[in-house]
């Protein structure tokens, strides 16, 4: 006689791996993502360095201050919208590679913003947004260490430029209306891929983190000179922290709040739009997961009797 048992049996991550999960998540994030602007920033102003050392030789002390003003204001200009597109690279690569790595460990939010969304329309829980925001915000600050034990001083600031580790701000002329409008933009693209591909539970869950690191990029492609395309406050604070070990000018503290309420602003919009828009409030809580971060494993046995 045979005899076939079925069984599903769903596990959850404990949620000091889970938290380990959204901090090393997060400190990726920052080192490959800001580490890229800190690269495309200081190769440029390096190569004019070198350069202006080679030519400055016999000069007058003033025509040398001159050409090196000079120089760096050509770097700064070469520099800016043409590395866009490595930037935006980076950032949807590494951020697909995350929620690949730690998306069925966490859920692969990696973004405070993204768990204070999730948890307005109860698809995750109130009493863990604090302890992953924390997670996410130290890892945040611990990937822009990284950075800086890479580059040291340079990458804070070079040649009388604050690189900050590739910290975003906000570019000069745009008010900070205008800023917060760019950061909620950039965070209602990203979230809005994030609830299609990964919280809906008839999205394409194997290209989800390719949908939801695309969905980055292209937010800073549209949003980078503007901000620098945070969307994610532990992206913005990690590089300014790690910078208070170094020399640089006064970090621009008083922008930071832009970085927090704009990406909560544009991924609650994002999370109670899609809902209404896709009906997905017909689907109870529980039936949808958070990204990536279900798993079932079914068993199945056969056996005489």
């Amino acid at each position: 006689m045979a005899q076939t048992v079925e069984a599903v049996i769903e596990t959850e991550a404990p949620l000091g791996r889970r938290l380990l999960a959204e901090f090393v998540g997060a400190g990726l994030l920052v080192a490959i993502g800001a580490g890229a602007v800190t690269t495309f920033l200081l190769g440029p102003l390096k190569e004019q360095a070198a350069r202006t050392a080679e030519i400055t030789q016999g000069l007058a002390p003033e025509q040398i201050q001159q050409l090196e003003a000079d120089t760096v204001i050509q770097s700064l200009l070469r520099g800016g919208s043409a590395d866009l597109l490595p930037i935006a690279l980076a950032f949807s690569l590494i951020l697909a590679v995350i929620v690949y790595a730690f998306g069925g460990v966490s859920g692969g939010h990696f973004n405070p913003a993204v768990t204070f969304s999730l948890a307005a329309v109860r698809r995750f829980p109130w009493t863990e947004v604090g302890p992953y925001m924390v997670a996410q915000i130290a890892g945040g600050i611990v990937g822009a260490l990284l950075i800086a034990g890479v580059y040291g001083q340079d990458g804070a600031a070079f040649a009388d430029v604050d690189i900050l580790f590739g910290a975003t701000t906000i570019a000069a002329g745009v008010s900070q209306w205008q800023a917060l409008l760019a950061e909620a933009l950039v965070t209602f693209v990203l979230v809005t891929a994030i609830m299609a591909v990964a919280i809906d539970p008839r999205g394409p869950k194997a290209v989800a983190g390719l949908i939801i690191g695309l969905s980055l990029g292209a937010g800073i492609l549209v949003v980078g000179p503007v901000t620098g395309a945070s969307a994610n406050f532990a992206r913005s604070l990690g590089p300014i922290v790690a910078s208070l070990l170094y020399e640089t000018g006064d970090p621009e503290w008083g922008d930071l709040w832009i970085y927090a309420v704009g990406p909560v602003v544009g991924a609650c919009a994002a999370v109670f739009m899609y809902e209404s828009v896709a009906g997905l409030e017909r689907i109870p809580p529980a039936a949808a997961p958070e990204p990536l971060g279900e798993s079932s494993v079914s068993v199945s046995e056969e056996g005489d009797g």
